[in-house]
C-alpha cells in the first residue's frame, strides 16, 4: 500500500471507531481531518489541515475543478484574505453559498486550471434542480429588490453597542467598581455577536469590533466561515473540535460521566475562562512563528490602556478589565452553545445523514431557529437571529435576512420540507440532552422532525 492510501486508509479506520459503533451511522467525509486531534486547536492548524485533506496543491478547487486564483488575490471584492488564506483548499461550499450572482462564476472561469483528480473530500452536493440551488435562484430576485448589504439601523445598532460598552468599561475604571465592569462585559459580548454579521461580509472596518473581544475577526473567518459554516456539526466544524474534550457534542459512545454531565456544574467555571484560553493560544502561535502578530489583535491592549487612564492604579484596572473580558466570555460562549445547534434531535457527525445530500438541505437538519429571538432587529443580531437564513445567505446581512422566508417557505414547499421554529428553552435543554447523548441516530435527523422519535 502507497504512503497516501495507507494514511488515509488508517484515518478512515480511525473515523469509524471515533465517531460511532452504530451499525449503519457511516462517516460523511472521505477522510479523518488532519490535526483535528492536535492539543492546541487554531485557525492556523485547521486551515493546515484541509490544505492536507483537500490536496489541492497550489490551486482553489470549486466542485470538480482547479482554478489558479494567484492573480485574483488582490482583485477579490470581498477583501484578499478571503482569497489568500485558502489556497491548496475545496472552497466549493464558501463559493456556493457567499455568492448569489452568477458573475463571480463567470469569473471563476478565467483562471480555470484543469479537471480535478479524485471525488472530493465533502459529502455536500450542489445540483442545479436541488434544494439549494432552486433556493438561491428564488433568494437572487429577492435580493435584487432588497440588496444585501447593512441596514442603517443596523449600523447605528453596531455602533451603540460599541460605544456603550467602551463607556461602561471607562465608567467601571472612574469609579473602581466591578459591577459597572461585569455590565460592560455583556454589551462587549453583545459588540462581538453583533459584529459577527459584519465579518461574513466583505472587508469593512465594522468586522473589527469583533476584534476588542479576546477573539479574532481574522481567525474566525477561517473557524467560523470556511469551518463551521461549510460544514456544521461535523468533523470539519472547528467549533465542535475545539470544543473538546470539556464539551462533546457528538454523540460518542465511549463519553465519560464527566463529559455528558459535568456541563451542569463546570460551565460556571470554564465559560468565563473559554476565550481566555483563545488569546493565550494566540499569544502561543505568534511567539513561536507560526503566525503573525495583526494590529487588530492589541485592540484588548488599547482598551487596558484606556482603563487604566481613569483607574486609580494600573492594578485596580487590570483587575476591572479581566472582569470586563470574563462576562464577555461567558456570554458570548454560553450563547454559542445554547444558540441553535445542538439538540438530539438535530444532526450531529455520527447520526445518520439523509440520503439527499444537498448543501441546503444539511443546512437545515444542523441548525433551528428560536422564535423569541427572531422578533426583533437588536435579539437577530446579538443572538444570531434568523439563523438558518443566516446559513443559507451567510454573506447577506442580518438585516435583510427577514425578506427571504418568502423564497425559504416557498422552496421548502416545492421539495416537501417541514420548516418550523423552536424555543429558546428548547435550545438551552438541548445542550444538555446533546452532551448526554452516546446514541448515534439511525433514522436521518431532518429538520422539522425527529429521527430519535422514530426509533
Amino acid at each position: 500500500m502507497i504512503p497516501d492510501q495507507e494514511k488515509e486508509e488508517k484515518g478512515s479506520i480511525k473515523l469509524r471507531a471515533q465517531l460511532s459503533e452504530t451499525p449503519g451511522s457511516t462517516p460523511t467525509f472521505r477522510r479523518y481531518p488532519t490535526d483535528r486531534d492536535v492539543l492546541l486547536k487554531s485557525s492556523h492548524t485547521w486551515i493546515r489541515g484541509k490544505r492536507t485533506d483537500d490536496d489541492a496543491g497550489s490551486y482553489w478547487r470549486v466542485h470538480d475543478f482547479l482554478y489558479d486564483l494567484t492573480d485574483f488575490v488582490e482583485k477579490h471584492p470581498g477583501g484578499r484574505d478571503w482569497i489568500a488564506a485558502t489556497r491548496g483548499t475545496d472552497i466549493t461550499e464558501v463559493f456556493e453559498s457567499a455568492h448569489l450572482t452568477s458573475l463571480p462564476r463567470t469569473t471563476l472561469q478565467r483562471y480555470l486550471v484543469r479537471e480535478a483528480g479524485g471525488t472530493r473530500n465533502s459529502p455536500y452536493t450542489f445540483t442545479h434542480d436541488g434544494f439549494y440551488h432552486t433556493f438561491k435562484r428564488k433568494a437572487r430576485e429577492t435580493a435584487g429588490r432588497v440588496g444585501t448589504g447593512p441596514s442603517f439601523h443596523m449600523l447605528v445598532l453596531q455602533d451603540c453597542l460599541v460605544l456603550l460598552s467602551l463607556v461602561l468599561q471607562v465608567t467601571a475604571a472612574a469609579t473602581d467598581s466591578f459591577g459597572v465592569a461585569l455590565a460592560a462585559g455583556i454589551f462587549l459580548a453583545l459588540t462581538g455577536n453583533c459584529a459577527h454579521n459584519f465579518l461574513h461580509q466583505r472587508d469593512n472596518w465594522r468586522m473589527y469590533y469583533f476584534d476588542l473581544t479576546f477573539l479574532s475577526s481574522h481567525e474566525m473567518r477561517i473557524t467560523h466561515v470556511l469551518s463551521h459554516h461549510a460544514y456544521p456539526n461535523t468533523i470539519y466544524d472547528f467549533e465542535v473540535a475545539v470544543l473538546e474534550p470539556f464539551w462533546e457534542f457528538l454523540p460518542r459512545p465511549e463519553k465519560n460521566f464527566v463529559q455528558r454531565y459535568g456541563s451542569l456544574v463546570l460551565d460556571p467555571i470554564l465559560l468565563p475562562l473559554a476565550l481566555y484560553a483563545e488569546v493565550l493560544k494566540r499569544v502561543w502561535f505568534i511567539l513561536s512563528g507560526q503566525v503573525k502578530l495583526r494590529p487588530e489583535n492589541l485592540l484588548p491592549l488599547l482598551q487596558l490602556i484606556v482603563m487604566a487612564a481613569f483607574a486609580q492604579s494600573f492594578r485596580k484596572a487590570l483587575w476591572l478589565w479581566l472582569g470586563v473580558h470574563a462576562a464577555c466570555s461567558a456570554l458570548i460562549v454560553g450563547l454559542t452553545l445554547a444558540g441553535t445547534h445542538h439538540h438530539p434531535d438535530i444532526f450531529h457527525e455520527g447520526d445518520v445523514m439523509r440520503e439527499d445530500r444537498d448543501f441546503g438541505l444539511c443546512q437545515l437538519d444542523a441548525v433551528r431557529d428560536r422564535v423569541e429571538v427572531n422578533s426583533n432587529l437588536l435579539l437577530v443580531a446579538v443572538s444570531y437571529g434568523h439563523h438558518t437564513l443566516h446559513h443559507l445567505l451567510p454573506a447577506v446581512d442580518h438585516s435583510k435576512l427577514v425578506y427571504f422566508y418568502p423564497d425559504l417557505y416557498a422552496t421548502c414547499k416545492e421539495f416537501g420540507v417541514k420548516f418550523n421554529l423552536v424555543s429558546c428553552w428548547y435550545m438551552i435543554l438541548g445542550k444538555y440532552l446533546q452532551l448526554a447523548n452516546t446514541r448515534p441516530s439511525l433514522i436521518p435527523n431532518t429538520v422539522g422532525g425527529s429521527g430519535r422519535g422514530d426509533r
